[in-house]
């Protein structure tokens, strides 16, 4: 946690253009990052932040509330504040499983099987898989898990060769299904995403174990080879507290 002197040494600039809250919240997510406050630390009281940095609780509780909504503060009633778990970062500029990603960030990823169907396409899946509407695709449902947390909810829709399959044993025993086709001789190369802010409805929110309303984030896609055939169709349901997506641009010439 924290040290008094630590916190001492943080400043906030009354000269400077930026409000009084932003500098405060600055200085504690400074802190949460250096690791200086740990997951599961309790944040000083809105009191004790107050007059040590000479503002209003007012200041004091819109900092906080910037940092809750976040995702690095968690407010439990009658207890206090509390440093949440970081989020996972996934930068969109890069191509990774799940559980590439998940290991990069020092998390054990895992998976629960909720359903694996082979059946026939709708319009909007043959669409996004440019198959024929009843073509036969593979749908693989699943929970995802980071150190045996349920952090998203994996709807995947494949386009595979008429004679390949998959098992119930094949996706319990690889984390990830990239690694399972890779095994029977399809490699993907390239994606398309969009991401978009929903509510959990009662069923997402019973198997993320958060409540319905809860905010997550859809991330659906497209996978293709290194033919540019699209092999695979997705919907994530990520849980907005546990992800990070980041986006680097460059910007043209004119």
């Amino acid at each position: 946690m924290a040290s008094a002197s630590e916190l001492s040494q943080t400043v906030i600039d009354r000269d400077s253009p930026l409000p009084l809250y932003f500098q405060l919240k600055d200085a504690l997510l400074t802190l949460i990052e250096d690791g200086q406050f740990q997951e599961g630390d309790p944040i000083p009281t809105e009191r004790e932040l107050g007059e040590r940095f000479q503002v209003s609780r007012i200041t004091v509780r819109r900092a906080i509330a910037e940092l809750s909504r976040n995702g690095y503060l968690t407010t439990q009633q009658g207890k206090g504040t509390f440093v949440t778990t970081p989020k996972i970062k996934r930068p969109m500029s890069q191509m990774k499983s799940f559980s590439s990603a998940i290991i990069d960030e020092g998390h054990l990823p895992g998976s629960r099987l909720i359903s694996l169907r082979h059946e026939r396409a709708n319009a909007e899946i043959a669409s996004s898989l440019n198959v024929d509407e009843e073509a036969w695709i593979w749908t693989v449902e699943r929970v995802r898990l980071a150190d045996d947390e349920p952090i998203g909810i994996s709807s995947v829709y494949l386009n595979l060769p008429a004679d390949m399959s998959l098992t119930p044993a094949e996706l319990e025993q690889e984390v990830s299904l990239w690694s399972v086709l890779e095994k029977k001789g399809i490699s993907l190369s390239k994606s398309e995403e969009t991401i978009q802010s929903i509510a959990a409805d009662e069923a997402q929110a019973e198997l993320l174990q958060v409540n319905p309303g809860f905010p997550l984030l859809l991330v659906e896609g497209v996978v293709y080879t290194n033919q540019s055939i699209p092999v695979e169709y997705h919907r994530i349901f990520n849980r907005g507290d546990r992800y990070k997506y980041s986006i680097q641009v460059v910007r043209q010439s004119t």
